[in-house]
């Protein structure tokens, strides 16, 4: 059993899988202090001994006072990335971070392997996981469900063409879930793909933002198909809506990744599609076949829980600390 401090970043998508880890740590019996990353006590931490520290890309060194206190703790360091490591969503401009991982001890997990070779630490692949119980649906009702719906950003060239290619094709069946700012943006950008009544449909898509991860949780459950077009930084990895939809019980039609692929089976636990004319032809497929996506989502939410969760890749993280002699 160890005593783990675990630094939640300033990010909502770092914070919520770091708070996965932690739920997962002590799942398997150790003991968590989590603290955010502008709230760090010397004192408070002293006192609990961390045997290590767990946190989010750079962790501490996106903070002076943060890096003061690690140094002085002298115990191991580990950074999980979801990021790009080079990125803004990373680095936030700041471009002396790599360099002072790189003259660190810290163990790094990426979430995509493609990303392993980029750093100068000891690299791992350690694949996103999910808090299954966060997903928990009561109502489940997909015989009067939203047909196609469409959570996050709307954002950046291939989310915006695969977009507009469905308004084309269904033009009254997406629903759009996103920061109104964010939609807002993706408006002046359909401009370039959309005739004018194409525009009006995308424009009644948006549906407004979900807040918690239990509103999440009712729109996969209770939507025909849910769309999943991985961000431009995930190179070939499995990201967090993979899991969260599944997990829900939702219907997952997804652009093919190999990290996800090797943790799901096409056609059985979830569908891919590796162009817009193989999406089309899905979604128009898989909109008539009820029990066919109910049989598949069923699938894929047994796969989440039985091999997919944080407490699953917390228990990875130990085996790799063990097999290190870290502690």
């Amino acid at each position: 059993m160890y005593n783990i401090l675990a630094i939640s970043p300033i990010s909502i998508a770092g914070s919520l899988i770091i708070k996965g880890l932690s739920k997962g740590f002590q799942q398997l019996g150790n003991n968590i202090l989590y603290l955010d990353i502008r709230e760090l006590n010397f004192e408070i931490i002293k006192k609990f001994k961390p045997d290590f520290v767990i946190g989010y890309d750079y962790v501490q060194f996106i903070n002076p006072q943060a890096e003061k206190i690690l140094e002085k703790l002298n115990i191991p360091v580990i950074h999980y990335f979801a990021d790009d490591p080079n990125s803004n969503f990373a680095h936030s401009g700041d471009l002396s971070l790599f360099s002072k991982l790189s003259n660190s001890d810290g163990i790094i997990f990426c979430w995509d392997k493609q990303y392993l070779n980029v750093f100068r630490n000891k690299c791992f692949y350690l694949p996103l996981g999910v808090d299954a119980d966060l997903y928990t649906v009561q109502n489940n009702n997909t015989q009067q469900a939203l047909d196609i719906v469409f959570t996050g950003r709307p954002l950046t060239n291939i989310r915006l063409t695969i977009l507009s290619e469905i308004i084309k094709n269904f033009p009254d069946k997406l629903s759009i879930y996103s920061y109104k700012k964010h939609f807002d943006t993706s408006i002046e950008d359909m401009q370039k793909l959309l005739n004018e009544t194409e525009l009006n449909h995308y424009k009644n898509s948006y549906k407004g933002f979900l807040e918690t991860e239990e509103q999440l949780a009712e729109v996969y459950a209770n939507s025909k198909i849910v769309l999943n077009i991985t961000m431009d930084q995930g190179l070939s990895s499995m990201n967090y809506r993979v899991l969260e939809v599944l997990a829900a019980g939702g219907f997952l039609l997804t652009d093919y990744k190999q990290d996800t692929a090797d943790y799901f089976k096409a056609d059985k636990d979830l569908v891919f599609y590796k162009n817009n004319e193989e999406l089309i032809r899905k979604i128009s497929k898989y909109l008539n076949e009820h029990s066919l996506r109910n049989q598949i989502a069923e699938n894929g939410k047994k796969m989440v829980i039985n091999n997919n969760t944080f407490k699953q890749r917390a228990q990875e993280i130990l085996n790799k600390i063990g097999e290190l002699r870290l502690i």
